[in-house]
């Protein structure tokens, strides 16, 4: 078994060494921190983001839009049904008790 083992923290990243037999914290090796982007970057990053909401917007009118007509034709399907069979009488929910 090795003597030390090197574990990698899933949330910030920091790099362990530990001892296998004690569990001790050997050594941290912490990452680099990320570069700042300039001010410009983020507003446009800002700016962007309008866009991408209106897409988002834009598909969920969409995917609304299309389940009304959906629902339509399901309606209808159902009205076709009851007027084939008149002999079929709607269930009164006070008889199923």
């Amino acid at each position: 078994m090795a003597a030390n083992l090197t574990v990698t923290c899933p949330c910030c990243g920091d790099v362990l060494t530990v001892d296998a037999k004690t569990g001790d914290v050997l050594a941290e090796q912490r990452p680099q921190p990320k570069p700042t982007v300039s001010f410009e970057d983020a507003m446009g990053h800002v700016r962007g983001g309008e866009a991408r909401r209106q897409d988002i917007f834009e598909k969920a009118f969409d995917r609304t839009r299309r389940l009304d007509d959906i629902l339509d034709k399901k309606f209808e399907e159902a009205k076709k049904k009851a007027a084939e069979d008149p002999n079929k009488k709607p269930t009164n929910p006070f008889d199923l008790e």
